[in-house]
């Protein structure tokens, strides 16, 4: 495997911290995401937020009718965005991966919290093994807020890592 896709180790479980911020968004217009507008058929404009609130990772999808104004919101809906879903490659596509790693060195003697915090998140132990390799080697790659809820937990748990761009987006920005 050449890189481990956080979204396969597991979403997190939601915290009581209200702390809620936008990591990235795009604007599109119709592609997969929408159709027509429900009331007059016209174009429509999608606006895609992943937020972060506390422990938990949000997708909005924001519609807006170009022609009659008509604006509707999907939350976090688990039939619509999963882990695969339209909604996490159009936000992959438009800002790029995030990448989180752990230095080897500053980080030995931390493997045993490592692995509970991939435990915790729902990794068997072969998967929590894997992403502990990968965490200390090249890293893991997701969204922006699938780093940063990841990169919280380990930070709490006294892992040091750090956060950077990884691959371009469609743009080409990095």
């Amino acid at each position: 495997m050449d890189r481990l896709d956080a979204s396969r180790i597991g979403m997190p479980a939601s915290s009581d911290r209200p702390t809620v911020f936008a990591v990235s968004w795009t604007e599109l217009i119709c592609g997969d995401l929408g159709g027509p507008c429900p009331r007059c058929s016209g174009a429509i404009s999608l606006r895609v937020a992943e937020m972060v609130e506390g422990d938990r990772l949000l997708w909005t999808v924001t519609s807006q009718c170009l022609d009659c104004g008509y604006t509707d919101e999907m939350h976090d809906r688990p039939d619509v965005f999963d882990s695969e879903s339209i909604v996490r490659q159009t936000l992959i596509d438009q800002v790029g991966l995030t990448r989180l790693r752990a230095d080897p060195d500053t980080n030995r003697g931390l493997r045993l919290r490592s692995l509970a915090v991939f435990r915790k998140r729902g990794a068997t132990i072969a998967e929590a093994a894997d992403a502990c390799a990968a965490l200390t080697g090249h890293g893991l790659a997701g969204t922006p807020g699938e780093m940063a809820i990841l990169a919280d937990q380990l930070t709490a748990q006294g892992v040091r890592v750090t956060l950077q761009p990884y691959g371009p987006a469609r743009d080409g920005t990095v």
